[in-house]
């Protein structure tokens, strides 16, 4: 399979899981660029859930890269511990991953061997390990994988676990070791497998019980960050009889409860929890998961629509929805879409930049101003026409190599964008 087909597979199953808080994407966004579909991390995470910074700056020795072919021989039986960095050239965050792991390569010279696996030239060992999108970085010794990180860590947590391994210590007691460090136990919660979660609990109890050093509780973080496994999560959070906030009822869909609770302390409508999400924001974060959601419940109270955003800004928030009426009915109340968020966007980049044509509409009919750009120096038509060139471009590289039926689909979705962009322009 061809590096262009390769990404169109990752780009279609990503709309099947209902990306981006569960929204329903538009077709428009399967010819969007990867960087722009996903969130902290390729694979559809909506953002760096841990927020970490890592240093890209560093110099960049040679790291080999390893085929499938290779992968056999290199890898699984190796004398020597292994880290293979699964990796993409359109894959934005692999940049920052990236240079940390050919960092490494001088230091582990001889004692591990450290690989780079571009999944778009090897497809099949992404596939047949179920790398869950990139970056992700695998660790293996005696031909078993031992441990799996995705998104940006900080170079010494790569480190910590080749050394183990090179010692002979379990990758195991570095992963208990690690969660004791606030920000690696927020990447664990909301990036490992529901079954990994709850095999750590056995070794690690507080896994999903100790509150964050900035007294955060792990359902309140979990609530706050959709996911495939979401649901799951909450349901093991909840079987520890956590505590409960305002907050976390609107993300559980406990709609009267919160009113109860409004009407004992009216102040707790736009509290902050300690990563800055209000209740609305939660609301709306939760909203596609839940049968009844508690957006409109939130909003005939009469919250302060700046206020918080945690994870994600109000604006970006209200965008998420994905929902015309209720843009409407945001717009209605006195929200300002023209606001720029810490991103540098406002309602109309987010719209555009996820492709909501209906929700593109509906904002210029509001009288929303399409010249405004972002901190970056780009209109909302700027920002659909850079995703297009590029997918033009990738287009006549490879259409030779496209069916009939998905060279139709393609070009129809060409056209969507198209006349977006002019839209757009005005």
């Amino acid at each position: 399979m061809n590096r262009f087909l390769t990404n169109l597979t990752h780009v279609f199953a990503n709309r099947q899981f209902g990306m981006f808080s569960g929204s329903r994407p538009s077709k428009i966004l399967a010819l969007f660029p990867l960087a722009v579909l996903l969130s902290v991390h390729c694979v559809g995470q909506d953002q760096n859930p841990t927020e970490t910074v890592a240093d890209s700056s560093m110099q960049k020795p040679l790291v080999a890269y390893v085929t499938t072919e290779e992968f056999e021989s290199e890898v699984l039986k190796s004398d020597v511990p292994v880290l293979v960095d699964f990796t993409a050239e359109w894959c934005v965050p692999c940049k920052v991953v990236d240079p940390i792991i050919e960092s490494l390569m001088p230091e582990m010279d001889g004692r591990a061997k450290v690989f780079k696996l571009d999944i778009d030239e090897s497809p099949e060992i992404y596939q047949q390990l179920g790398v869950n999108g990139v970056p992700h970085v695998l660790f293996f010794k005696d031909g078993e994988e031992q441990e799996r990180i995705s998104s940006p860590q900080e170079r010494e947590i790569y480190v910590e676990y080749l050394n183990a391994l090179i010692d002979g210590e379990s990758a195991l007691n570095v992963t208990v070791k690690l969660l004791g460090q606030d920000e690696f136990r927020r990447h664990y919660i909301l990036t490992k497998d529901v079954e990994v979660v709850e095999s750590t609990m056995d070794v690690y109890p507080g896994l999903l019980t100790k509150q964050f050093e900035n007294s955060q509780t792990p359902i309140s973080l979990i609530l706050n960050f959709p996911s495939v496994r979401q649901d799951q999560l909450i349901e093991m959070a909840l079987a520890q009889d956590p505590p409960i906030s305002p907050n976390d009822l609107v993300g559980l869909g406990r709609c009267q409860e919160f009113v109860e609770a409004i009407q004992q302390d009216p102040d707790a409508l736009n509290h902050l929890d300690p990563d800055g999400n209000s209740p609305l924001t939660t609301a709306m974060s939760r909203s596609h998961r839940l049968e009844e959601d508690c957006v409109g419940t939130i909003l005939d109270l009469g919250p302060d629509l700046s206020a918080g955003g945690g994870s994600k800004s109000m604006t970006r928030s209200v965008v998420l929805l994905n929902d015309d009426e209720m843009l409407s009915r945001f717009l209605e109340l006195g929200w300002d879409p023209e606001s720029r968020d810490t991103t540098g966007k406002n309602a109309l980049h987010w719209a555009a930049l996820y492709g909501y044509l209906s929700n593109v509409r509906v904002l210029l009919e509001h009288g929303v101003d399409h010249t405004i750009k972002t901190s970056d120096g780009e209109t909302a038509a700027q920002i659909v026409q850079r995703a297009l060139d590029r997918r033009l471009q990738m287009l006549e590289q490879n259409s030779s190599a496209l069916s009939e039926t998905d060279l139709a689909e393609i070009k129809e979705i060409v056209q969507e964008m198209e006349g977006l962009v002019a839209l757009l322009q005005g």
